[in-house]
């Protein structure tokens, strides 16, 4: 992939003052540990300290992942002199783009439960909510919101920030893992299965930021994924258990971690595993179509557009 043609690499060209990879990505993930710490304590006394069983305990994540958002376009404001859709934002059809990202991640978290569920390793009726079943149809809809912003923050940062900046400064396939990494790692507690699985996630999140030249298709992945993993199916994201969700489906008594993922969620089961080689094989093939046919799924020249 040419760091030279790709749009979604060359919005980092519009910085006035760029930053070198290695203060650019610190600064990163320090905003990102500021921004979960500060946000969160700020969201749970706006929200009265509800206990992690309440279902208003989910609204925190919108201050903490809001505020990781706004100091990360302060910087590349301030520091570097480029605006907010330089950070991915770009491009033609981007509600169509979002849309079938979050279709895809909601069809791909389903099957993800599905499998496990028709193997006997997961069941509904096994994990314990604060609201469930129709009465927590209302706000549904309103935690989808807070996932379409969390999932999109943390694509702001890596996919939208690191990874362009690091690409311009060093080998793209370099960037892809190195960053992919980081994510990772930020992701405490998945074990072996789970932290490879966040791996080929992240992996996954760059070479279809990178195919698409913006973050508008990822974005709606990631939220689909987390909002139907823990607010759909009740099954905890990265660890995580959500205190809303329509079903409750959880481990079955004597169930196979490395099948149902357990405690942390599908992330951490062969399941996923799967799952992830497929989107990354089917993101490879349709990068090389693009590529073998002449072009791009997003030209250069769409990566200008408003």
């Amino acid at each position: 992939m040419d760091s030279h043609t790709n749009p979604l690499i060359r919005m980092a060209d519009e910085a006035t003052r760029p930053s070198r990879w290695w203060v650019a990505w610190p600064v990163a993930v320090a905003i990102t540990g500021i921004g979960l710490a500060v946000g969160l304590m700020v969201g749970q006394a706006v929200l009265g300290h509800p206990k992690e069983t309440e279902s208003r305990a989910q609204f925190a994540e919108l201050f903490a992942f809001g505020l990781i958002a706004l100091l990360l376009i302060l910087w590349v404001r301030l520091k570097e002199g480029r605006g907010f859709s330089s950070l991915g934002f770009r491009g033609r059809r981007p509600v169509e783009r979002f849309l079938a990202g979050l279709l895809l991640g909601a069809v791909m978290m389903s099957i993800g439960v599905l499998v496990p569920t028709a193997l006997g390793d997961l069941a509904t009726g096994r994990s314990t909510h604060d609201t469930t079943g129709t009465a927590a149809l209302g706000l549904l809809v309103v935690l989808l919101v807070v996932f379409i912003i969390q999932g999109s923050t943390e694509e702001i940062v890596f996919r939208g920030y690191m990874l362009p900046v690091g690409a311009r400064q060093m080998p793209v396939s370099v960037a892809v893992l190195a960053t992919s990494v980081i994510f990772a790692a930020l992701h405490p507690g998945a074990g072996i299965i789970g932290t490879i699985n966040i791996v080929l996630y992240a992996v996954f999140a760059c070479l279809l930021a990178l195919q698409q030249g913006s973050l508008w298709m990822i974005c709606g992945f990631h939220a689909g994924w987390n909002f139907f993993q823990g607010n759909v199916f009740g099954v905890p994201v990265s660890g995580s258990p959500e205190p809303t969700s329509f079903f409750t489906f959880g481990p079955t008594q004597g169930s196979r971690e490395l099948i149902s993922g357990g405690d942390f969620g599908i992330e951490a089961s062969l399941v996923g595993t799967a799952l992830l080689i497929l989107l990354l094989a089917g993101t490879t093939l349709a990068t090389r179509r693009s590529s073998g046919s002449g072009s791009h799924a997003s030209a250069p020249a769409d990566a200008s557009a408003p």
